[in-house]
């Protein structure tokens, strides 16, 4: 008998995984009517579901298939790990059942657009081959498993690699790595060593930079530092944070060419070229909605909609971009929510000359508060709706206001997509 622990939309796929190879399941959640479920009871009658984390069902069970969002904490997975039961993740079973080429896309920051990016890229590069983009981007891998792919990006978060055993691939890149979720993982260096995992058994590994001799790490900063001119086009389209994951799409493609070149040495990679034929493609590429989103003009103020910044350092990143753009000293930044045990004073780091004021909301807007209000002009509020009126009041002709949190959604919002079509409603975009 199998366990699933955690319905949702990777459990339900691994019930269907289970369905398919006619195996037997209980499911088990603590949500009394977790997603998924009604389809679940819908495709197959023959299963039994357990709104409660209860250990005694492991006397029934050999095999536990764990979903994401379960805490290594649990306590029915500590028990299984007592008893020695068989723990495994949906990412488990498709890297070791998948015959497809695997690239392990991972990083605090940029792995969605990263990895639609890359897919974008080797779609109309190979145009022979199928190029998947699955995972943590929303789409589960067992739901593919059975399909014929030619390459497989799967992006993973810190939950997927936590729970995760065996990690093999061609490819694997750590974007970067930098404070959050931490609520979770307890510490950054516990955080870090998950995200790390990603190079457990990789052909070729990519990160930002390197100060190691290895022949199979790329840095995908240094590996285009002499072409750096072939980017200078693109400033005008993309925020400098975007630029540099269109290198890091660029580097995929690059290592995955070098690993057809080790199989046969006639196939000679010429860098400039690829930079060349990949911006061609990139260039048209259409950025992900809640990621430095430019909603426009209104009043002659503009509005950037950055929800998906859950983090500090991404907000770091998303001024520094409009540093560059459109000139300092014109930024009201909206933040706030839940930080997820980060440690507050990176804020510190904000660049006080791009930002003319901060308006804080949410559950730990106090928190946020009593670190910046010594260095920045900074409010608290209510909730986004009181936010977003005083920016609009507090805005001159030509200033920007950028929402972009720093924190997590979930005090206020089912996710980062509801913030951030509250703050499009708001600004009337």
């Amino acid at each position: 008998m199998n366990l699933i622990l955690g319905l949702g939309d990777t459990g339900l796929s691994i019930a269907k995984y289970l369905i398919k190879n006619k195996e037997d399941f209980i499911v088990m959640d603590s949500r009394e009517k977790p997603p998924g479920l009604l389809l679940l009871q819908e495709l197959h009658k023959n299963f039994s579901f357990i709104n409660k984390f209860d250990k005694k069902v492991l006397t029934e069970v050999s095999n536990i298939f764990v979903s994401p969002g379960i805490n290594l904490n649990n306590p029915v997975l500590e028990e299984a790990r007592k008893l020695n039961k068989t723990i495994k993740t949906d990412i488990d079973i498709f890297l070791e059942q998948s015959s497809s080429r695997k690239v392990l896309i991972t990083g605090t920051n940029g792995k969605t657009t990263v990895t639609s990016m890359t897919r974008e890229l080797l779609s109309q590069s190979l145009v022979k081959k199928r190029v998947l983009a699955i995972g943590n981007i929303g789409n589960p891998v067992l739901n593919h498993l059975y399909e014929k792919i030619d390459i497989s990006l799967i992006e993973l978060s810190s939950f997927q690699l936590e729970l995760s055993n065996s990690i093999s691939s061609d490819v694997a890149i750590i974007l970067n790595i930098a404070e959050d979720h931490l609520d979770r993982h307890s510490s950054f260096e516990n955080y870090s060593s998950i995200k790390k995992k990603v190079f457990q058994e990789a052909k070729v590994r990519i990160k930002s930079n390197s100060d190691i001799e290895d022949s199979n790490l790329i840095s995908y900063l240094d590996l285009f530092r002499d072409y750096e001119e072939l980017f200078l086009g693109l400033q005008t389209t993309f925020p400098i944070h975007d630029i540099i994951n269109i290198k890091a799409s660029i580097s995929i493609f690059y290592a995955l060419l070098t690993i057809d070149k080790k199989n046969n040495p006639k196939n000679k990679i010429d860098l400039k070229s690829l930079i060349k034929n990949s911006l061609e493609i990139l260039k048209e590429f259409n950025r992900l909605p809640h990621r430095f989103q430019d909603l426009g003009e209104r009043l002659n103020i503009r509005f950037i909609n950055d929800s998906k910044s859950t983090n500090i350092h991404s907000t770091i990143s998303a001024l520094d971009s409009i540093s560059k753009k459109y000139g300092k000293n014109r930024t009201i930044l909206l933040c706030g929510g839940d930080t997820k045990g980060q440690d507050l004073e990176q804020l510190l780091k904000i660049p006080k000359n791009v930002v003319k004021k901060i308006i804080i909301f949410g559950k730990d807007k106090n928190l946020i508060f009593n670190v910046l209000k010594d260095s920045i002009i900074s409010e608290t509020v209510k909730d986004i709706q009181e936010a977003t009126k005083l920016a609009i009041e507090s805005a001159l002709p030509e200033d920007i206001i950028l929402l972009s949190p720093a924190s997590s959604s979930t005090d206020m919002f089912a996710d980062y997509q509801e913030r951030g079509n509250e703050f499009i409603r708001l600004t009337g975009f």
